[in-house]
C-alpha cells in the first residue's frame, strides 16, 4: 500500500498549475459539473457502481483537503481495489514517473497523464472502442506538447538563458508550440509579438489598442475548449460510422456549430445552454407539427410533493413551462440526471437520437457559459461582446480541421 505523503496523512491535492495551453485538469472538471478532485470522484464512484464505503462523508472530503490517517486511508484503498478496473492497472509506476517529470516543470500534463491512463484502462470493457477515443488521443498530443513546452521554459530559466519573470522571453519560447500545435489563427499570434516587441508605453495604448489584445487573450483561451469540443464531435461521428457503416451524415454536420450560430446570430437566444434548447426543439419539430416550448416543456419531469395546493390554480404544465423558461434564462437549472430524464422523454415520442450525447452537448454549453461569463467579468465591457461573438465563430473552421485529419488519417 502507498506510505503517507504528508507526515502521517494520506492527502491528495489537486495538482494545477496557471495555463492557458493546458487549462488546470480541476478547472476543466468543474467547467463541466464532473469531479474535480479525489473526494468528488469517489463519491461519483459511489453512486455509479452502487457500492457502499464504511468511511464517512467528511473522511472522504478530508483527503483532498487535510488528509486522512491509515486506517481510514486503508479502508479506501481496499474499497477501490474491490471496485473495475481493477486498481492496481490503474496505479501504474511508469505514468507516476511520467506525471513526477511533468510536475516538476510545473506542466498540468501531470494529471492529464493520469487520467488519459485511467481512461484507456477502462476502455477494455468495450472491446477498446469509445466515442471518445479522438479526444484522447488530442488530450495526449496537447498535454506531451505542454510538457515539452514547460521542460524548455524550465530548463532555460534554470540555466538562466532566459529571465523566468519576463513574459516577453516566456512568450518566445511558447510561441512555436501555438504556432504549430493550435488553431489560433496566425494574425493573431502576430499582434502578441508586435506588443511585445513594441517601445510603446502602456499610457499611450489606446482603447483599440486594448480591445485587440483582449480579442487575442481570447482567442489563446478557447483555442483549448473549441479544440476539445471538435475532437469530441468528430470522434463521435467517427464512432457513429464504426458501429454502423451506413451511417452517412450530410457532408459538414455538425450539431454544436448549429448549437454556436444560434448563439451568435439569433436574438432568441439567452447563452449556450438555450441555444441547445433551441437546437432540441428544432431537432424534433416536423413540417406538419412543429414542436412548441409549451410542448417542449411537458417533458420535464416534476414531483408532486405534500405542499403543493391543488387549488391554486397553477396546472403541472405550467410549472413545466414555468421551469423551462427559467432553463433558458440561466436560471434553476437542472442537474444533468434530471436533465437526462427530460432528453430521454423527448426522445422517446420524438426521434430515435442520442440522448446521451445530447446530454454532454448540454455540459459542454454550461461550461461556454460559465467561461465567457467569466472573461466578460474580468473585461466588464459591453464592447468585448462581438469579439466574444468573432472567437466562438472560429469554430467551423476547429471541426472542419479535426475532421479533415481523421479522414486523411483513414487515405
Amino acid at each position: 500500500m502507498l506510505k503517507p505523503n504528508e507526515g502521517s496523512k494520506y492527502v491528495f491535492k489537486n495538482i494545477h498549475f496557471k495555463s492557458v495551453y493546458l487549462p488546470p485538469l480541476n478547472e476543466v472538471a468543474q467547467l463541466l459539473h464532473l469531479p474535480s478532485n479525489i473526494s468528488g470522484m469517489i463519491t461519483h464512484a459511489q453512486s455509479f457502481y452502487d457500492s457502499d464505503l464504511s468511511v464517512s462523508q467528511s473522511s472522504i472530503f478530508h483527503l483532498s483537503s487535510r488528509g486522512v490517517g491509515k486506517p481510514t486511508f486503508k479502508k479506501i484503498y481496499t474499497w477501490f481495489k474491490s471496485l473495475s478496473p481493477n486498481i492496481n492497472e490503474v496505479f501504474n509506476l511508469k505514468v507516476y514517473k511520467k506525471t513526477t517529470r511533468a510536475m516538476k516543470v510545473t506542466s498540468n500534463a501531470s494529471t492529464y497523464y493520469s487520467c488519459i491512463y485511467g481512461f484507456n484502462a477502462s476502455k477494455k470493457s468495450n472491446k477498446n472502442d469509445n466515442e471518445l477515443n479522438l479526444l484522447i488521443d488530442w488530450l495526449e498530443a496537447r498535454s506531451q506538447f505542454d510538457y515539452l513546452m514547460m521542460s524548455e521554459i524550465h530548463n532555460k530559466a534554470k540555466s538562466k538563458s532566459i529571465d523566468k519573470k519576463s513574459p516577453k522571453d516566456i512568450w518566445q519560447l511558447q510561441k512555436p508550440y501555438w504556432q504549430s500545435h493550435s488553431l489560433v489563427p496566425r494574425q493573431q499570434l502576430n499582434i502578441i509579438n508586435e506588443f511585445y516587441n513594441s517601445d510603446k508605453k502602456r499610457e499611450d495604448y489606446t482603447e483599440e489598442d486594448g480591445l485587440a489584445l483582449i480579442e487575442v487573450t481570447y482567442h489563446l483561451i478557447f483555442d483549448f475548449y473549441l479544440s476539445a469540443i471538435a475532437n469530441y464531435e468528430v470522434g463521435l461521428h467517427s464512432y457513429y460510422r464504426r458501429l454502423d457503416e451506413n451511417y452517412n451524415p450530410k457532408k459538414g454536420t455538425s450539431f454544436f456549430t448549429n448549437v454556436l450560430n444560434t448563439l451568435i446570430e439569433s436574438d432568441e437566444s439567452n447563452g449556450c445552454f438555450d441555444s441547445v434548447l433551441i437546437e432540441l426543439k428544432e431537432l424534433v419539430s416536423s413540417n406538419g407539427k412543429p414542436m412548441t416550448w409549451r410542448r417542449l416543456a411537458s417533458f420535464i419531469p416534476l414531483k408532486k410533493f405534500p405542499s403543493d395546493n391543488p387549488n391554486s390554480g397553477e396546472s403541472l404544465n405550467d410549472k413545466q413551462y414555468k421551469q423551462l423558461k427559467d432553463w433558458r434564462n440561466g436560471k434553476n437549472l437542472p442537474s444533468f440526471l434530471k436533465l437526462e430524464e427530460f432528453i430521454n422523454a423527448v426522445f422517446d415520442k420524438h426521434g430515435n437520437y442520442d440522448s446521451l450525447a445530447l446530454t454532454v452537448y448540454f455540459r459542454i454549453a454550461r461550461a461556454i457559459d460559465t467561461k465567457i461569463q467569466e472573461c466578460y467579468e474580468q473585461a466588464h465591457s459591453e464592447k468585448t461582446i462581438p469579439i466574444f461573438k468573432t472567437v466562438i465563430g472560429q469554430y467551423p473552421s476547429y471541426f472542419k480541421h479535426y475532421t479533415d485529419t481523421v479522414n486523411k488519417a483513414a487515405t
